[in-house]
């Protein structure tokens, strides 16, 4: 993919060099530079290569060093379940204690393996994630804060909802930003996107602003020494070729290789092996490897038996590996994308 990328930019560059500068050469020097051909090669090489450099950066981090106008200030980290601290309320008022602070209560939540973007389940219920509502014995809530831990936290961080300021603690409303922020930290979860923990960066805002500089500067070589504009000129067309293409080019190769890159992930999920023993796997990497929409499929035989096929489904991947683990030994095993239903 990227060395298609790279072809493609390449020649569309060239023609560009070659030929828009043969007329502007022409035109403001009355004649174009010696060697032009191989000047308008070496020039569309050097924007092409930094471009498909780019768009490989891109692939490992999506939108962490797009372009000016795009980039992310953050990075981000994935979560499959978070507790819910609620506060209880009657008549529309919090329910306080004896020191005057909201009495709370917590539920978990877990995403559903089936489920699409980011739906989360309450654990027993069954229930989709709201920020209040009411629970099936018609206690009134809402929910003040998330409790989660991320892959680095040792225990669980508290993130706590934004509230407008100057509301009576008793009723307290949500600010127009609907958010959960850490407590003691600058992370932050939108309630739009529950499965993402964003987590600003100065460090990717800096890495960002310094390859779109790089970039400009990629345009310059190209037009002064290599292309042999004035210094002014090159100027003039380096920074108006850099704009265009930040604004045009770049974002269509980002999103091209993004969609690739998404349609490939399921494939490469497979595993197989052959051989008697139990899987290397266990059952929550399992869950981890396959949710959501993956299922396990296998083989299980113990001695002096012929293989059985483990059922295969979407939904039940526990319960299948459970009977293939314990007590049986494993003849094959894989992961696969499957259809939900």
């Amino acid at each position: 993919m990227l060395l298609l990328i790279f072809a493609m930019v390449l020649l569309g560059f060239f023609a560009i060099f070659l030929g828009g500068g043969w007329v502007a050469q022409g035109y403001l020097y009355q004649a174009p530079a010696d060697r032009f051909v191989l000047r308008s090669l070496l020039a569309a090489g050097l924007v092409a290569t930094f471009i498909t450099l780019w768009v490989a950066i891109d692939r490992r981090a999506p939108g962490r060093y797009d372009t000016f106008f795009n980039f992310t200030p953050y990075s981000t980290v994935e979560i499959q379940e978070f507790e819910a601290i609620r506060w209880l309320a009657v008549g529309g008022q919090l329910k306080l204690d004896s020191a005057g602070n909201p009495i709370e209560t917590t539920v978990r939540f877990q995403r559903s393996l089936g489920g699409k973007g980011s739906q989360f389940l309450e654990d027993g219920t069954g229930k989709p994630f709201t920020l209040q509502g009411s629970t099936s014995s018609g206690t009134q809530y809402l929910t003040a804060a998330l409790r989660i831990r991320g892959p680095n936290d040792p225990e669980p961080v508290r993130y706590n909802a934004l509230l407008k300021d100057g509301t009576p603690k008793n009723r307290p409303e949500y600010a127009p930003e609907r958010r959960f922020v850490e407590e003691k930290g600058s992370r932050y979860v939108e309630v739009h996107k529950l499965d993402t923990v964003l987590v600003p960066s100065t460090a990717a805002v800096a890495a960002a602003l310094f390859i779109n500089f790089v970039f400009v500067v990629v345009w310059v070589v190209a037009f002064w020494p290599i292309m042999r504009f004035s210094i002014s000129h090159a100027l003039v067309f380096a920074g108006s070729f850099a704009v265009l293409t930040m604004l045009t080019l770049m974002p269509v190769l980002f999103k091209h290789m993004r969609e690739a890159e998404a349609s490939a992930a399921p494939a490469a999920v497979t595993r197989r092996a052959t051989g008697f023993g139990p899987a290397p796997f266990g059952p929550d990497q399992w869950l981890r490897l396959a949710a959501p929409g993956y299922g396990f499929s296998g083989l299980k035989r113990r001695r002096g038996q012929r293989g059985k096929p483990v059922r295969r489904t979407g939904l039940g991947i526990t319960s299948a590996w459970g009977r293939t683990q314990t007590p049986a030994r494993v003849l094959a095993y894989s992961v696969s994308p499957l259809p939900v239903t």
